[in-house]
């Protein structure tokens, strides 16, 4: 028996109790009365995919991550796995991968991942290979100033495995460490530098000990899981394997929501109310925002409360903006404690609120200014600094709130997620503004670096961070939504003294919304935060004054979900007059997000959004409505359609499509979506009903020659299809009968086509995130036969010369990207 069989058991042991419960911190030391500790019982698996390593800094790392999540849930490219697959073995070589790094934003569960990977290691039920595991945080290692060994660093941290050590390092290739948080690590990590030569008794600054860890200069035999959030550098190349957690899919929601409550139906209530709000839904991936719902909720769906629906107020009825579910969130945690002291179940939400109010406006200035700052970590000082007592924490509603993360030689506190920090700091800021221009001041500070003139009000007094305010956007939303709890009187006993003028705000509000989307170029994300903030402030006055101003919206390329089609159909309904272009094009909004946007789709491009047979048949249904105005339906791959009873109701469509509405300029454009065979036949069948397409574009959708027999279009696009010699003979025909009707049948036939692809080519070229999410692989082996055979029949000329150009320009394209399409033969 080796020596250190005693000091492991030992660590296991020690590891299995500090593993075993899943602390929910807002529930303060007490044993929750709504929901199971034990990991066994509570822990609900994860998604992770594969990352692409991008990131984009300039955005909410919560907006970052529902684009990464709208450009993998739609193409199946995630699995379920549990924690100890991720050192599984690798597709490319059968081996396990040495290095790890797992990345997520706030909240969706990392560290609670590998807890569970811990957990499984001590009980001998997972990670067997292992002799060991180390388990670090970044925030204990900050304590470190002096240089120390890594053997001198095991040994502080886990004592009772001292003199084992040597021998455990004779095998390093069973160890493994957990190096948890590193965006809480304050040392910098020289990632360019050379490697240093330096082994498990070299003296070195923790960060070259880490850094020499992570990248295996040190102990490359070794294996290591580093988590991080999306924003911290950790470079791809050091990894074997890179995951980004995605959170909860809708079963894990469910699954989440019956392990909270104890009662069975009121968790299915909730779980219903959940998915039928989009607003909730969309937020309820986050596992920490699924608490925060689930804990806002637990009220309004218990027995003995009213029945949903029965009273406007808020206070009857359960959330349904984003700002409402945090400030529920809040009252509660407020009331409750409330109860424990002199306040009355019954009693006024303002005098309850009124309890806590210095202490909310403490605790909402100590969120603010930091918000800015980009700080969410806090020392003791750091509270006393701002009249918020760290001994309060766990005999006050701030156990709800304020999270102390406690190691065995450190104290730090942090809010226990970073939207509970945006909300508290929004809510500070509606109490604290107290007039029309103070409110106009504040959101061109917040929303475009506006630095304020001049103010006496306390969050524009100290506006120097200018260059720090790029992901403010849920915090604007936040303050919106807390703006309208003001007016609406649901923040009397927290507001100091009434706003100037009150009962103007909506109206200013209107024109400052109206002058931005008349007066500024905004950019893509800027005006969709706009959208948001007007849903939040939920004002008919203040909406319907900005939405006229709205004559096009080009969101292509911008990953939405279905809160962001909520927030463009709240708005744009109060519009008077119809969009001249909304582009949605590589948005992955899904069939969800297409149904929420209801008459919206009538004016959309909706290219490569991942619909399917369900969004095909709403589309049917606005292609046979009187509003329809569309006179081009572009359904670029839509399908590999090769069932020729299809080609009937298509024929019979056109044949009827024979009246046209000449004063609009609208297109639908459906392309690279797949419908699927019955999705199109549902498509076609519309079309019988249509008098408005004027042009039809089925390039790339696998359309056979029996799709050929009675094409009677103004114009037809039917490029890369295999119509086979009786399809080609009939278009010929066709053309004698038909002067007037414009055929492409050929890539070759339109230099204007070849062009428009060969930009689409380069544009791909230049954001390969397109080829990823959209699986344009599969168009681009499309095109290519299709100019095969063109090219057997083409004569010598520029069409000639652009064909080939855009031939070797594809196969270039996928053989430089054959990591993303697979192993598949290029022609």
């Amino acid at each position: 028996m080796k020596e250190y069989t005693f000091p492991i058991s030992a660590h296991k042991t020690t590891l299995l109790k500090r593993t075993e419960q899943l602390k929910c911190y807002s529930e303060g030391e007490g044993v929750a009365s709504n929901s199971a500790s034990h990991i066994e019982i509570r822990y609900t698996d994860l998604f992770v995919t594969e990352d692409d390593d991008l990131v984009d800094s300039s955005q909410h790392e919560y907006f970052d991550l529902a684009s990464r999540r709208a450009r993998i849930y739609v193409h199946q490219a995630c699995q379920r796995i549990r924690p100890c697959h991720l050192l599984g073995p690798q597709a490319t070589t059968g081996r396990p991968p040495k290095r790890v790094k797992v990345k997520g934003i706030a909240g969706i569960g990392k560290s609670v991942a590998v807890q569970r990977l811990v957990y499984e290691w001590a009980i001998g039920k997972t990670m067997r290979e292992f002799t060991c595991i180390f388990d670090l945080r970044f925030r204990e290692l900050n304590l470190i100033e002096a240089p120390l060994s890594l053997l001198e660093l095991l040994g502080e941290r886990f004592r009772y495995l001292k003199a084992a050590l040597p021998d455990l390092f004779t095998s390093p290739s069973s160890l493994l460490f957990i190096l948890d948080g590193l965006d809480e690590f304050k040392f910098p990590l020289d990632w360019s530098g050379p490697d240093k030569n330096i082994d498990v008794r070299s003296q070195v600054p923790v960060s070259e000990l880490m850094l020499a860890l992570i990248k295996g200069s040190l102990l490359p035999e070794a294996s290591v899981i580093l988590t991080t959030r999306p924003s911290t550098q950790a470079p791809k190349r050091f990894f074997q394997r890179c995951c980004v957690v995605l959170g909860f899919e809708e079963d894990q929601v469910k699954e989440y929501t019956t392990k909270f409550y104890k009662d069975r139906e009121v968790a299915e209530k909730v779980y219903n109310y959940i998915l039928n709000n989009d607003n909730l839904f969309v937020l309820s991936f986050i596992p920490l925002y699924c608490y925060i719902i689930c804990t806002a909720m637990a009220e309004f769906f218990s027995q003995g409360y009213p029945d949903v629906g029965d009273s406007n107020s808020l206070e009857l009825n359960p959330p349904r903006t984003i700002s409402e579910v945090y400030f529920c969130y809040l009252f509660t945690a407020v009331k409750h404690h409330a109860q424990r002291g002199s306040a009355e179940r019954g009693t006024p939400r303002s005098e309850v609120l009124s309890l806590a109010k210095q202490q909310l406006t403490n605790l909402g200035k100590l969120a603010y200014e930091n918000l800015l700052q980009k700080k969410i970590m806090f020392s003791r000082a750091d509270l006393e600094s701002f009249g918020v007592t760290p001994a309060d924490l766990q005999t006050t509603f701030l156990c709800h709130i304020l999270q102390p993360l406690r190691e065995e030689t450190v104290e730090m506190f942090s809010f226990f997620h970073l939207t509970v920090q945006e909300h508290l700091a929004a809510l500070y800021c509606a109490i604290n503004l107290f007039s029309q221009e103070d409110i106009i001041q504040a959101l061109d500070f917040w929303c475009f670096g506006i630095p304020p003139p001049s103010s006496t009000a306390a969050p524009l007094q100290n506006t120097d961070s200018t260059d720090k305010l790029e992901s403010l956007q849920m915090f604007t939303r936040f303050f919106m939504g807390m703006l309208r709890a003001r007016l609406a009187g649901q923040l009397d006993g927290l507001v100091m003294c009434p706003m100037e003028r009150a009962g103007g705000v909506p109206g200013r509000l209107g024109l400052w919304f109206q002058d931005q989307f008349k007066g500024r170029k905004l950019k893509n994300r800027a005006a969709l935060n706009l959208l948001h903030c007007l849903m939040e402030f939920h004002t008919k006055e203040a909406t319907s004054m900005a939405a006229p101003e709205i004559k096009s919206l080009n969101l292509f390329k911008m990953k939405l979900s279905v809160v962001d089609c909520a927030a463009m159909h709240y708005v744009l309904q109060f519009s008077p007059h119809t969009l001249q272009e909304l582009n949605l094009g590589y948005s992955n909004i899904g069939n969800r997000g297409l149904n929420r946007l209801g008459f919206l789709s009538l004016v959309s491009l909706l290219r490569y959004n991942c619909l399917d047979k369900q969004a095909a048949i709403l589309e049917s249904t606005l292609l046979k409505s009187n509003e329809c105005q569309v006179k081009k339906l572009l359904t670029v791959r839509t399908c590999r359609y090769t069932d020729p009873s299809g080609s009937t109701p298509l024929l019979r469509a056109i044949r009827h499509n024979t009246t046209y509405i000449f004063n609009c300029n609208c297109v639908y454009s459906m392309c690279g979506n797949n419908l699927g065979p019955e999705g199109v036949l549902k498509l076609w069948n519309a079309l019988e009903h249509n008098t408005t397409v004027e042009e039809l574009y089925l390039d790339i959708t696998g359309i056979t020659e029996r799709g050929t027999e009675n094409i009677v279009c103004v114009k037809t696009l039917i490029v890369g299809n295999d119509i086979g010699e009786v399809g080609r003979s009939r278009l010929r025909e066709l053309k004698q009968c038909r002067p007037g009707l414009r055929i492409i049948a050929n890539f070759v036939d339109d230099l204007g086509l070849l062009q428009a692809y060969l930009d689409w080519v380069e544009e791909i070229r230049a954001d390969r995130d397109q080829m990823d999410s959209v699986k344009n692989a599969d168009a681009l082996q499309s095109v290519l036969k299709g100019l095969q055979v063109a090219g057997e029949q083409v004569e010598e000329g520029q069409n000639a010369e652009k064909a080939k150009e855009l031939r070797a320009n594809i196969v270039e394209l996928l053989k430089s990207s054959k990591n993303l399409i697979g192993e598949r033969q290029v022609m």
